[in-house]
């Protein structure tokens, strides 16, 4: 199994002008391959820097990221976007579709830039599409889709490249509370099935206990954690 990170020491300020505004302190966490954890706390707290850094889109001030043994803290933008591009799927709260391409078009995106040709690529959006349940959607258009047809779109285009990682930031935020239940319980079935590491940045504490560990952030240092059976 891959997807295993370890982040020790890891430290991020934001310049803000002249000044220097620390976000995270000191961050300590190992997540296990295919494990499903949700990452928890008060707006501020630093959870989604946390997510940022592990997926490569920003790097920290000080400290070490490690994916399967492999350091990305340092990498060049050139080779953190080859990272990305093999080992990281993303959720956003927003869904990020493209609104003039259909679903089928927009989850086989990720595979154009990885130079799959047209007809592998056409397969497997389909299979990740029929994975989330959208089977029967594939052709419409992203506002011809609701919320959480939109954000089950976005999840396959997440996996279509069976990437190790998966990186959900607040992928319930702009849905209502039933259809945030259904998301969660997707990703969870989905990690099962596809074996990658998933975390979930949630304010909602009552979807994170859907996750098999929440780790909870406050002003920028983990500070408590708690575990389920599953």
């Amino acid at each position: 199994m891959y997807g295993k990170i370890e982040v020790s020491g890891l430290k991020h300020s934001f310049q803000m002008g002249k000044l220097q505004v620390p976000v995270l302190h000191g961050i300590d966490l190992t997540v296990d391959s295919g494990a499903f954890i949700a990452l928890c706390g008060a707006s501020g707290s630093g959870k989604s820097t946390l997510l940022n850094l592990i997926g490569g889109l920003m790097q920290p001030t000080e400290g070490s990221i490690l994916v399967d043994g492999q350091d990305i803290t340092g990498l060049s933008e050139n080779k953190l976007c080859l990272f990305r591009r093999d080992n990281i799927g993303f959720i956003f709260q927003s869904y990020n579709l493209m609104p003039y391409l259909t679903a089928l078009e927009n989850v086989e995106l990720p595979l154009v830039f990885s130079r799959v040709a047209e007809e592998k690529r056409r397969a497997m959006a389909v299979e990740a599409l029929e994975q989330v349940g959208l089977a029967d959607r594939m052709d419409h258009r992203p506002g011809e889709l609701s919320g959480g047809q939109q954000q089950r779109a976005s999840i396959a285009r997440s996996l279509v490249t069976k990437p190790r990682v998966i990186l959900a930031d607040e992928p319930t935020g702009n849905l209502d509370s039933q259809t945030g239940s259904e998301i969660m319980l997707l990703l969870k079935e989905l990690n099962r099935e596809n074996a990658s590491t998933f975390l979930i940045v949630t304010h909602d504490l009552h979807l994170a206990e859907i996750c098999g560990r929440t780790v909870y952030l406050k002003d920028g240092l983990i500070v408590d954690e708690q575990e389920v059976a599953q």
